[in-house]
């Protein structure tokens, strides 16, 4: 008989090594890092893309942004978004993440390269929409109606249907749906601030970041108004429903952070940005961010706590 060959050192220390990194990268794969990293460069680019419109359109002494400029800001935003959308699709499991986003992401952009898809688009992004929120959220255990699943399915249930009035009023399709859409995704944002309970710090943050608005919008009504028409496309909306979204928002950017939540921190921060979605960058826009705390983050903390 043939002796078996005996393991060269060097081979089991090449397994060693080999089995140590992949321990390491096991280590770092936390739960929705990859999306969250994604819709980091979201926040920066539809920051930027805000920006530079604010200051093109201030009311004295405009700053001269030229044309070009604010083409590239929207389509490097609009980019980043869509990228973002198809990194969460991808990295996910669920067939509703993945089909609603996809063809959320796809049809959402047609408008802008062909204006006759508008109808379709709007069909996309609402259907895809419900599809990854609604279908999604809070169903780890379907049959459990628990505060914290009743809680999540409601607030994606909001975003859905600020998507849907805001969408269809803007394109025409639904006569008299956009201010209700306004007032509906603001709500949906402020409902958000309710994935910060137990945190007093993150209530505290979120209190003080309503009453600075109130005071602004108190001192200098007119430059709030307009900043907040020409960025986030919010007019006719009442100044405490405006103070709430923000409070909701930054409650839960700072509740994820004390709970080391990245994708809750990136979702919070990317939907205060976001706006009304008045438009398909908007609406897809405010789907990322909607999608990162409902879903990515929404079934491993609020389902499974």
């Amino acid at each position: 008989m043939t002796p078996e060959p005996t393991p060269d050192a060097h081979e089991t220390d090449r397994e060693s090594s080999a089995a140590a990194v992949t321990d390491a990268v096991a280590a770092v794969d936390v739960p929705g890092l990859t999306p969250a990293v994604f819709g980091a460069g979201v926040v920066g680019c539809v920051a930027v893309d805000r920006f530079v419109s604010v200051l093109a359109n201030v009311p004295f002494d405009p700053v001269v942004a030229p044309p070009t400029v604010r083409t590239a800001a929207g389509i490097l935003a609009l980019v980043a978004v869509v990228s973002t959308l198809i990194a969460i699709a991808v990295v996910d499991r669920r067939a509703t993440v993945r089909v609603g986003l996809l063809f959320a992401a796809v049809f959402g952009t047609l408008p802008l390269v062909t204006p006759e898809t508008t109808l379709i688009a709007v069909v996309a992004v609402v259907g895809g929409g419900a599809l990854a929120l609604v279908g999604t959220s809070g169903v780890a255990t379907p049959t459990e109606w628990t505060y914290r699943t009743v809680r999540q399915r409601l607030v994606a249930l909001g975003f859905v249907t600020a998507l849907a009035l805001t969408l269809a009023g803007a394109t025409g399709v639904l006569d008299g749906g956009r201010n209700p859409g306004a007032f509906v995704t603001l709500a949906a944002i402020a409902a958000v601030g309710t994935r910060s309970e137990g945190s007093r710090l993150a209530w505290l943050a979120g209190l003080l970041a309503a009453a600075a608005v109130v005071v602004a919008s108190a001192l200098s009504p007119f430059v709030v108004g307009s900043t907040l028409l020409v960025a986030f496309g919010i007019t006719g909306v009442p100044s405490l429903l405006i103070a709430g979204a923000v409070a909701g928002g930054v409650a839960a950017a700072v509740a994820g952070l004390s709970r080391g939540a990245v994708p809750l921190v990136v979702g919070a921060a990317l939907l205060l940005f976001a706006g009304v979605p008045t438009t398909f960058p908007r609406a897809l826009t405010l789907l990322v961010g909607a999608a990162l705390v409902l879903v990515v983050d929404g079934d491993t903390t609020e389902v499974g706590a």
